[in-house]
């Protein structure tokens, strides 16, 4: 899919609209066909429904901002959902639900699924753009488990898998150096794994303030806020970094201490208060809160874009497994309505592609020799 561009017009397009869009982006991987070859035991029955049938009618339930197996049913006699999806026939809720508690004991329909939506980005050209840090551009990770979302755009990289299974996709996706965001909570082990790959990051810490003070005083320069309150800011070296790790990494810290209260109470044991973090950034500490305040908001606005506008509020299923398979799904789907609504000016919010879905459309014109 060489030089696809998504571009506004007035000029009348009629051929193709809405669910065909969809189909045509899945149609640039190989998701039908790897699915209807995939051998999976746990899967007795093939009842007229091929796979990828299956999971393109999924997929389009999806990209209507909807989850629940129960709401293929009106879609049945929908001659535009599918038509424009190539599908034999819409499967019904119960055939629907069924195929996927099948497919969900086996973690392959899982890869294949997230194999392909990064396929689908690949092949599609997604734009991935960095964030610029002190003159020097890093194309952000940004951990919100289970979810991984990449560049500025948040694309849906990966879901709950090892840190070095995501650097891989990451690395197919992108070029140039990369910066990851996220949580201690998260996974310690990912700093320890960056580390080793020589891959910058920025990790906010849960720590005691206490056990700051006698480092914010030694190491950290202080600034009076009001009488009463003084703020700390610094960085330390890190010294027990992984083996074999080829960059420093530092402890950046921001403590402040309240003897006052604000209401001009002395305090007869002072108040400390202590955002700390791990980064191998080698910038002025101030920025490094900048930096993670950033990556909060933009794994806030990307889950709750996903868990909202695609209708997992609330999981369709009362199987667990089930409901993680239909989450891939939302992956794909998440990241092709992602692509759909890109523009010129800002990238939309996946319930705005959603709403405009239908009124979409693709025009195919050969290309200049």
């Amino acid at each position: 899919m060489k030089n696809l561009r998504i571009e506004q017009t007035n000029e009348m397009i009629l051929d193709k609209f809405g669910m065909g869009i969809v189909e045509f982006l899945i149609s640039q991987t190989h998701l039908a066909s790897r699915l209807n070859s995939a051998k999976s035991e746990t899967i007795k029955r093939n009842p007229g429904y091929s796979n990828g049938d299956i999971a393109k009618a999924y997929i389009g339930l999806l990209c209507l901002g909807k989850n629940k197996f129960a709401e293929i049913e009106p879609l049945r006699s929908d001659y535009d959902f599918r038509t424009f999806l190539k599908l034999e026939r819409v499967p019904s809720p119960a055939v629907l639900e069924h195929r996927l508690d099948e497919a969900a004991l086996s973690e392959e329909w899982k890869q294949i699924i997230l194999e392909e939506s990064l396929h689908l980005l690949r092949k599609a050209g997604a734009p991935i753009n960095p964030v610029t840090i002190q003159g020097k551009s890093f194309i952000p990770v940004d951990v919100a488990m289970p979810f991984a979302f990449i560049g500025k755009e948040g694309y849906c990289l990966s879901f709950g898998q090892e840190t070095s299974v995501s650097v891989r996709a990451a690395e197919q996706l992108a070029e140039g150096a990369f910066l990851w965001r996220f949580e201690a909570k998260e996974g310690s082990e990912i700093a320890a794994k960056l580390l080793d790959l020589n891959i910058d990051f920025v990790m906010k810490l849960q720590t005691d303030a206490s056990t700051w003070v006698e480092t914010a005083r030694k190491h950290g320069t202080c600034s009076s806020e009001r009488e009463g309150k003084n703020v700390y800011f610094g960085s330390v070296a890190e010294t027990n970094t992984t083996a074999g790790a080829k960059k420093p990494a530092y402890y950046v810290f921001k403590l402040i201490e309240t003897t006052i209260d604000k209401n001009g109470q002395i305090l007869l044991i002072p108040e400390y208060e202590a955002d700390v973090y791990m980064t191998t950034l080698d910038i002025p500490p101030e920025a490094v809160p900048r930096l993670y305040d950033e990556h909060r908001k933009v794994c806030k606005s990307l889950r709750r874009e996903f868990m909202s506008d695609l209708g997992f509020k609330q999981l369709p299923s009362r199987n667990q497994k089930t409901n993680e398979l239909a989450l891939h799904f939302g992956i794909y789907a998440y990241n092709l309505l992602r692509f759909a609504g890109q523009g010129k000016a800002r990238m939309k919010r996946i319930r705005e592609t959603i709403r405009d879905l239908p009124k979409m459309v693709i025009k195919e014109v050969e290309a200049e020799e």
